[in-house]
């Protein structure tokens, strides 16, 4: 590494090690040529630990992604099939027809969870590839349809991903995290949300009727029903803080769609695999019954092990692609990645963990809102399915005011000090608290009273 080898002092070695990655790393999120000043080193249970010894309770699963945690069974059954696998076949494309077991047991082990309309799997490299494909598939449905759709209809605040048409779905900040990129690719549009607390329309529910729904059908009669190929919604939004859809809103938007001919995609990248379980369910379109026509996954499919993505595909759907042939990447269905995924979607049907997130979901809300919601002025809400949870901070709770980035900066900065990473929303003035779906109630109990106590005593107000 350049000079920069272990020595008996360990603090002078991270240092280099921290300095080398500043200089020559790039990261995300993260302002080039600069970095978090220290090296994650080894995790275990629910915690990750620095190269000095630090342990941090990982309170939002990193990226929502580490759903097994990092306890060392299910550390050690998991690399036990990745190895088992290299071992075998190391990599098999799946261009040409090409198939291999592990490809066949991933999408074996997908079936048996996901929404039964759900009949075939396109596996990907990952959440926003699975995103750009699944808008493929239904642009490439429509065309052999002899159709002339190829209109996106994605939700204000949604998050979908950061490339060309995930990104351009990507509404969250605005289009704030593409902006960047230059302007966004044609044929993508987006209507209100569904964020109850913020209404974009004003109005209150139920008594409004779900008219974000309705505003979903209006911008599709606006933008002519024969062009529009799919809408794509978050049955919780992610990224933007953990907000909820109301009871009833993925009925009504069922509705819409099957009124305009149009596909319904349901984004489950976050909130798929136990994450949003409320009574045992693996995705969050289960808990209200609507069936997708394609459903994008990743994440919790290997608990963010290795690599991986897919995209589910409705009967009516696959009759439609049928005789088309579509490109793919290089790492689509990798075997390895495939390996793992039937290893971790085993251990969640073995070990009962979508029950186990259900339950601890429910643990988890009481105890936010008996130790914040209850005692902390600036906390006016937590809300979420499972254990996809957010916390609304606010400045002034009258106005629903939020506290200003710096503020909620320095508040993520006070918990990280005394041990407890979380994610703040995108933009905004929320928390997140996802934790690993394995966490224990005493593992919870230390995460909470680390934010509780950071509340409590941290200069963040001030802000």
């Amino acid at each position: 590494m350049n000079g920069a080898s272990r020595s008996s002092e360990p603090f002078p070695y991270v240092e280099k090690v921290v300095e080398w990655d500043r200089q020559h790393v790039g990261h995300f999120v993260m302002p080039f040529g600069s970095n978090a000043g220290f090296v994650v080193d080894h995790a275990d249970g629910v915690s990750w630990y620095t190269t000095d010894g630090k342990e941090v309770l990982d309170g939002s699963s990193q990226l929502m992604c580490v759903s097994l945690g990092y306890r060392e069974q299910y550390r050690r059954e998991v690399a036990e099939a990745v190895a088992a696998q290299i071992r075998k076949l190391p990599y098999s494309t799946n261009f040409w027809g090409f198939t291999n077991e592990a490809t066949v047991a991933a999408a074996q082990a997908l079936a048996d969870i996901a929404p039964s309309a759900l009949t075939m799997f396109v596996f990907t490299p990952g959440g926003g590839e699975s995103v750009e494909v699944a808008f493929e598939l239904s642009r490439a449905y429509w065309k052999n349809k002899g159709a002339a759709k190829y209109k996106i209809i994605s939700l204000q605040n949604s998050y979908h991903g950061i490339y060309i048409g995930s990104g351009s779905a990507t509404k969250l900040g605005n289009g704030a995290l593409t902006r960047p990129y230059g302007p966004p690719a044609s044929g993508f549009r987006a209507a209100p949300d569904y964020d109850c607390y913020r209404c974009p329309l004003g109005m209150s529910y139920p008594e409004c009727g779900l008219q974000c729904a309705k505003m979903v059908e209006n911008t599709i009669l606006v933008e002519d029903p024969e062009t529009v190929a799919a809408v794509i919604v978050e049955v919780e939004h992610g990224s933007a803080g953990c907000i909820p859809s109301p009871p009833g809103y993925m009925e009504a938007l069922r509705g819409v769609c099957d009124r305009s001919h149009v596909h319904l995609i349901v984004d489950e990248v976050m909130t798929g695999f136990g994450r949003t379980s409320v009574n045992g369910n693996a995705f969050a379109c289960q808990i209200s019954g609507v069936a997708p026509d394609l459903m994008t996954m990743a994440k919790g499919i290997t608990s963010a092990y290795v690599p991986l993505g897919a995209v589910g595909i409705s009967k009516e759907v696959a009759e439609g692609l049928d005789g088309s042939v579509l490109a793919g990447a290089t790492y689509a269905a990798h075997p390895v990645s495939c390996a793992a995924a039937a290893k971790v979607i085993e251990i969640y049907r073995r070990d009962g963990i979508f029950q186990h997130a259900a339950d601890t979901g429910r643990y988890m809300a009481d105890a936010l809102n008996e130790e914040l919601l209850a005692v902390i002025p600036e906390v006016d809400q937590v809300s979420g399915f499972g254990m996809l949870l957010g916390i609304e901070v606010l400045k002034n709770p009258e106005t629903k005011e939020g506290h200003s980035h710096e503020a909620m900066e320095a508040l993520q900065e006070g918990a990280l000090k005394r041990g407890l990473y979380i994610r703040l929303a995108a933009f905004g003035s929320r928390l997140m608290f996802c934790p690993p779906l394995v966490s224990t109630r005493e593992e919870i109990d230390r995460m909470i009273a680390i934010l509780a106590d950071t509340f409590d005593h941290e200069s963040w107000r001030h802000l």
